[in-house]
């Protein structure tokens, strides 16, 4: 992991970002916005506008199925929403109901985490001793998961009950910094911490809150970033030799390494309860690409036409994956959706310069954010029907 000094805190930086970039508008908490690769890019390739400090994630395997072209983009119905007092909104995941959570920015540049109910109205999720709040999940119960920057400068992990009763925990005693990244609908929550050494470790938490550490067997570092209903894991590793790997962890505890072909880096960010994983690889050329890898080990690249950058960032039960790309030698990004059939829809709101997608369920209610008002990012939700 690298670290950036924001002259309050040494935040996880992604190799490539400047320190001026990280540290942009963390003057109050300086919280790791680690979200997963939901909100996480390499470096220089795809970094969300809102200010935010990531760290790279990555990972080994078989064959290239397909490349899928791009279809005519279309217009949905969409809703856009600012939580009250926000100046920045930012999406993180979607439950089967069409509840939301993510996180957005007041005035002071402080962050709150928010959920959005399917019916629209909108709280802040603040645990009690946060110093700047980050909601990462929700389940089907409508349980939150997210961390925390708490007075002394550590990271917390939390969940907030239905009822509104907070629980933190950490992920180890030793650790300072707990991040969520994945919940899956029972729950189930898996992220990374950081030991004495600041070596970096997977977690899953458990409903009951039992907690035990992920490390891919001969690996520097493990992450989990995503946990499916079936109890699959999927997150990246680092390898003896620096570089990093994807890695699927099934129920009974088995590792499986994973790299698309060519791959140089490779971000799993999502996977379903099939076991079909998304995400993006970086190729040796350092271009960043979508891909799939179905439940047989092969592999989709994801590419909307006129792409420079693609980041494929959820999947639906069924298979329909979401993401987001960009175009025009980067000036503008766009949403798009990809259907099990391959064919990819581009879509933007009206007006967006900036379209981030993060989430999908099996409804294919679609979360996202966007730039369409003058330099202020809403979100939004839509139905893939037109």
């Amino acid at each position: 992991m690298i670290f950036a000094d924001c002259g309050n805190g040494q935040i996880p930086q992604a190799g490539g970002i400047d320190a001026k970039e990280s540290c942009r508008g963390l003057n109050h908490p300086s919280l790791p916005l680690i979200f997963g690769t939901r909100y996480s890019f390499l470096g220089t390739i795809m970094k969300i506008s809102v200010p935010t400090s990531v760290r790279p994630w990555a990972a080994s395997a078989i064959f290239v199925a397909s490349l899928c072209g791009t279809a005519q983009a279309q217009n949905f119905k969409y809703q856009e929403f600012v939580p009250a007092g926000a100046t920045q909104t930012v999406l993180a995941s979607i439950n089967a109901r069409g509840d939301v959570v993510g996180i957005y920015y007041d005035l002071k540049s402080v962050q709150h985490g928010f959920f959005r109910s399917a019916g629209g109205p909108i709280f802040s999720v603040d645990p009690p001793e946060s110093q700047g709040t980050i909601a990462t999940g929700i389940d089907d119960r409508g349980d939150i998961s997210g961390y925390y920057g708490d007075k002394n400068g550590s990271f917390r992990g939390f969940v907030r009950r239905n009822g509104g009763a907070y629980l933190s925990f950490d992920a180890s005693s030793d650790t300072t910094l707990t991040v969520t990244l994945g919940m899956n609908s029972t729950g189930n929550i898996v992220g990374l911490f950081l030991d004495a050494g600041g070596n970096e470790h997977g977690f899953l938490r458990a409903p009951n809150g039992t907690i035990t550490p992920l490390d891919m067997p001969r690996a520097i570092g493990t992450v989990a970033t995503a946990i499916s209903d079936a109890g699959q894991i999927t997150g990246d590793y680092t390898g003896a030799l620096g570089s990093e790997h994807g890695f699927v962890r099934g129920p009974l505890g088995a590792y499986r390494p994973f790299d698309p072909p060519g791959s140089a880096q490779t971000i799993p960010t999502a996977i379903n309860r099939a076991g079909q994983i998304v995400g993006f690889f970086l190729d040796s050329s350092q271009v960043q690409h979508g891909f799939l890898r179905n439940t047989d080990g092969t592999f989709v690249v994801i590419d909307p036409t006129g792409t420079t950058a693609t980041n494929v960032t959820a999947i639906s039960p069924d298979g329909v994956a979401v993401g987001y790309y960009q175009s025009g030698g980067g000036a503008q990004r766009h949403g798009f959706l990809r259907q099990t059939d391959g064919t990819i829809v581009s879509f933007d709101p009206p007006g967006s310069t900036e379209t981030s997608v993060f989430g999908i369920n099996g409804d294919h209610v679609v979360v996202g954010n966007d730039n369409s008002h003058g330099g202020i990012f809403r979100g939004f939700v839509f139905s893939d029907a037109p």
